[in-house]
């Protein structure tokens, strides 16, 4: 079955998608079921259902390290069918719409349950590192700053794209005081924080965490400097289906590292854009039910809901 070439375009949207975190993705893959539920122009509901699994399998694949968009359009592919057993295609649509909306607002929901848990992590005074672009980490520090006016955030270019100068961004249109460093500047300035916060894309099966490169060596520097790491994400992302050595990294254009033919043919440039980092090394991770030890994170993931 064809796909149309504006869901083909919002899928290549979310397949390009350099800036927006992991949540953000996953809710504009769950719009996207609801766009081909308003333009599909099937003519009954197996041709729709049969559409609907396409399209879904596209959004699945289209960022692998990202849990959360598998798991939001996974468990949409098995609640619409079930709840329209029996239906017309235009009830159809309308569970489809429905469906979409509920998994996007339960999102949107955890988030600010974590903003707020993640603020209460956070005193007076505090300088806070953050990496890579997460919009749950940007809504607690905004939550955190709205009590104490004194924060402060060291935030990373976050690697070859700009998802590090997006935080500085909304971070400092917020009010809130913004030290921006290059990557390669952490060991330097991790003395002058005393948390690092930051977003996860996923929650493998082993508790290790993928997020943006470079989250891992943060984590080492943070480690050797006695700074509590947390990690904020929705049980969204925790994925028990894969171990960290089965993840996919997403290795994207060399290009993005080095321009072509500025170096010799034998030098192998290579881009990931995800690294994995040991669940040892993660304080705690903030997600919408609380504040999860290392021994709960795995216990939780051995009974993971469907």
């Amino acid at each position: 079955m064809k796909t149309s070439p504006e869901i083909t375009s919002l899928i290549d949207g979310i397949r390009n998608d350099r800036v927006h975190g992991a949540s953000q993705l996953a809710r504009q893959a769950a719009q996207v079921l609801k766009t081909l539920a308003k333009q599909s122009q099937t003519e009954s509901t197996n041709q729709f259902l049969m559409e609907l699994r396409e399209v879904g399998d596209e959004l699945m694949s289209a960022r692998p390290a990202m849990a959360p968009v598998f798991n939001i359009i996974s468990r949409l592919l098995k609640a619409i069918p079930e709840k329209s057993a029996g239906t017309d295609l235009s009830s159809l649509r309308q569970v489809t719409t429905t469906k979409a909306d509920e998994a996007i607002n339960d999102s949107l929901q955890a988030v600010s349950r974590i903003a707020r848990y993640g603020s209460e992590l956070l005193t007076g005074g505090d300088t806070i590192m953050t990496h890579s672009y997460s919009s749950t980490v940007i809504e607690a520090l905004k939550a955190s700053h709205s009590k104490h006016r004194d924060i402060e955030v060291i935030a990373t270019r976050s690697g070859p794209g700009r998802t590090g100068e997006r935080i500085a961004h909304e971070l400092g249109c917020h009010g809130i005081p913004i030290t921006f460093i290059d990557d390669a500047a952490v060991g330097l300035y991790i003395p002058n924080g005393n948390k690092v916060m930051v977003g996860a894309d996923r929650i493998c099966a082993d508790g290790k965490v993928v997020n943006g490169i470079g989250t891992y060596q943060l984590a080492l520097v943070a480690a050797r400097a006695g700074i509590p790491f947390y990690v904020l994400c929705e049980t969204l992302k925790f994925d028990p289906r894969l171990r960290s050595d089965e993840a996919d990294l997403e290795e994207k254009e060399a290009s993005e590292v080095s321009e072509p033919g500025r170096l010799p043919p034998e030098v192998r440039v290579k881009n990931p854009y995800f690294d994995i980092t040991p669940l040892e090394l993660v304080t705690g991770i903030v997600t919408e039910n609380g504040v999860l030890t290392q021994g709960e994170v795995i216990k939780y993931l051995e009974k993971y809901p469907d």
